[in-house]
């Protein structure tokens, strides 16, 4: 009978606080636990930014249109060597050819037929400081448009260390809160499971068309954020 009544008063408690991310429970040794979800955040600036931007041409004959676009794809990865950057943070994500029909002012087809090349590089920039140049320079020299750049760290390691130090630090005051309201201790720690952590992009989208020629771009780089989640039960003493 106490049990049933030890329980319906955590419930109580529980619904009050809308926690629901908290349970008490006995174990099959007959140990009172208390199971609690935390979460931690750890943020820092950006020394890593990803770019894509590409070349798009046209022509009537797919050959002239290929060479083209291959002459101002060169062009860009020369510049782009130019700034320092190693061959292993330029890599080709995408490279397409098809046939289009060819319409007059009129919206009517006229029935001739081009043939369009779309070649598409991912730029990896460790540099932050050249990414207004990089898109100014690149333009200059024949890319057509900037799909998207996309802000982070390259070595996570430390930022997952802290956002889990503080995951577990919040779990803890959670359990710690549940117990003084329920007139127990909170005792040894029995389980920790870590929920794996969340590193969303950081994403600046530049304009398809138009982005270069009038002076270096500007870039807004913002704190990089990295969340951890961790389940933990603890030992209830009374």
């Amino acid at each position: 009978m106490k049990k049933k009544i030890f329980l319906i008063g955590l419930v109580s408690t529980l619904l009050l606080a809308g926690c629901n991310t908290k349970e008490a429970s006995t174990d099959q040794s007959g140990q009172s636990t208390i199971s609690v979800s935390g979460t931690g955040i750890a943020s820092a600036a950006p020394d890593v930014v990803d770019i894509q931007m590409g070349v798009d041409t046209a022509d009537t004959d797919p050959v002239a249109a290929g060479n083209q676009n291959s002459e101002k794809m060169n062009a860009i990865i020369t510049v782009l060597r130019e700034m320092g950057i190693a061959d292993m943070d330029i890599q080709t994500i995408n490279y397409s050819m098809w046939v289009e029909d060819v319409y007059d002012q009129d919206n009517q087809p006229t029935g001739a037929k081009r043939y369009r090349v779309t070649n598409q590089l991912n730029i990896r920039l460790r540099d932050l400081s050249q990414i207004g140049t990089l898109i100014e320079e690149a333009t200059n020299v024949g890319a057509t448009y900037v799909s998207g750049i996309t802000f982070g760290i390259a070595d996570t390691t430390e930022l997952e260390q802290a956002a889990l130090e503080e995951a577990i630090a919040n779990a803890s005051q959670k359990a710690e809160w549940v117990a003084n309201e329920m007139g127990v201790n909170i005792g040894s720690l029995i389980t920790l499971i870590e929920g794996g952590f969340n590193t969303p992009p950081m994403p600046y989208f530049a304009e398809e068309r138009g982005v270069g020629g009038g002076g270096e771009v500007p870039i807004s780089q913002g704190q990089f954020s990295v969340s951890a989640q961790v389940q933990v039960v603890y030992k209830l003493i009374p």
